[in-house]
C-alpha cells in the first residue's frame, strides 16, 4: 500500500523587528527592560554580565541566548574588553510554536554545544546577508533574496534552540519554575483556547464565566501558557483565517469582511493594516484580483 503523508495548512507570520550586529566597550550597561517579543543574542566576542529575572550569569563568545517575551532582563559589560553581539527580536504568531518558546524564561546554548549543531551556519548566512544590505549598490531584487535569508535562518536558529530546550533538563535552560503553569492551569489554558478557536464570536467575558472563572485569571492563566493575551490569540487567529482566504479565494472584500465578522471592508481593510503594514489587497496575488475583477 502507497503511503499517503499531508501536513495542514500553513499560514503563520515571523515578525522581525530589529537585527543588528556591534559591539560595545567596557563599563557598558543596558538597564533592566522587557517587551512583547522574543530576543535573540550570540556573543561574538567578550563577554558580559547577563540578568534574565531573577537569574544573572556569565554571556562569553561564542554563547547563545533566547529570551522569552515579556522577561525583564539586563545586560553589564563589567570586563575590560569590548563585547561583540548579534542581536535580533521577533515574534511568531503559530500558537504551537509559541507556546513551545514559551515554556522556559531564557535558553542559552553554551559555545561548546552551539559548536556542534547548525546555529554557526544560520548565522554566518545572516550576517552576510546583513552585510548585502550595506552597500549601495545592492538592487531591489538581491534585497528581497536577503531578506528571504535572514527569515529562514532565523526560523533555522529557533529550529535548534527547540531542539536543545527538549535535549536538556529544564533547569539547566533557564527554567523558573514556580512561574511555569501547573497541569490543571495549562488544562484551563487549552479548554480556553479551544473556546477561542471554535466559538469565534463568544466574548471573553463570555469563555470565562463558562469556565467559572474571572476574566483577569482567564486572561493570566492563558497568558502563563500561550505567551499572549486571549485577545491577542483570537487576533492572529484571524490575521491567519483571513490570509489563507486572500490566497486562496476569490471572495471580495465585503465578503471577506463579513465572513470573518467585520462590520465593514473599510473597518477590515484598517485592521488587516494594522497587523500587517499593508492592506489586503497587496497581500492577495496579483492573479487573484484579476480574477476578481473579471
Amino acid at each position: 500500500m502507497d503511503l499517503q503523508y499531508s501536513l495542514p495548512d500553513i499560514t503563520s507570520t515571523l515578525q522581525i523587528i530589529g537585527c543588528h550586529m556591534g559591539s560595545f566597550p567596557p563599563g557598558w550597561s543596558f538597564p533592566r527592560h522587557h517587551h512583547n517579543l522574543f530576543e535573540l543574542l550570540y556573543c561574538t566576542s567578550g563577554q558580559i554580565r547577563q540578568t534574565v529575572g531573577k537569574q544573572s550569569f556569565a554571556f562569553r563568545a561564542g554563547d547563545w541566548l533566547l529570551i522569552k517575551s515579556g522577561i525583564v532582563h539586563a545586560s553589564d559589560n563589567s570586563s575590560e574588553e569590548h563585547y561583540g553581539f548579534f542581536n535580533l527580536h521577533f515574534d511568531l504568531d503559530d500558537p504551537i510554536i509559541r507556546e513551545r518558546l514559551c515554556r522556559e524564561d531564557y535558553v542559552m546554548i553554551p559555545e561548546e554545544e552551539a559548536a556542534e549543531c547548525a546555529l554557526p551556519v544560520h548565522f554566518k548566512a545572516i550576517e552576510h546577508a546583513l552585510l548585502q544590505f550595506s552597500r549601495n549598490d545592492i538592487d531591489h531584487a538581491d534585497k528581497a533574496m536577503n531578506r528571504l535569508v535572514i527569515q529562514a535562518h532565523t526560523l533555522g536558529t529557533i529550529t535548534e534552540f527547540m531542539r536543545y530546550g527538549e535535549q536538556v533538563p529544564s533547569a539547566e535552560s533557564g527554567n523558573r519554575g514556580p512561574n511555569l503553569a501547573t497541569v490543571s492551569e495549562t488544562e484551563l489554558a487549552h479548554a480556553i483556547e479551544d473556546q477561542l478557536r471554535n466559538a469565534a464570536h463568544r466574548s471573553i467575558n463570555e469563555i470565562a464565566a463558562s469556565l467559572g472563572m474571572s476574566r483577569g485569571r482567564c486572561t493570566s492563566i492563558f497568558s502563563k501558557v500561550y505567551g499572549q493575551s486571549p485577545r491577542q490569540y483570537r487576533s492572529s487567529l484571524i490575521l491567519n483565517q483571513a490570509k489563507h482566504l486572500l490566497v486562496h479565494s476569490t471572495h471580495t472584500m465585503e465578503e471577506l469582511a463579513e465572513q470573518l465578522g467585520f462590520q465593514s471592508a473599510s473597518h477590515f481593510s484598517r485592521q488587516f493594516r494594522r497587523w500587517t503594514g499593508m492592506p489586503p489587497s497587496a497581500f492577495r496575488p496579483k492573479f487573484m484580483s484579476s480574477q476578481q475583477k473579471g
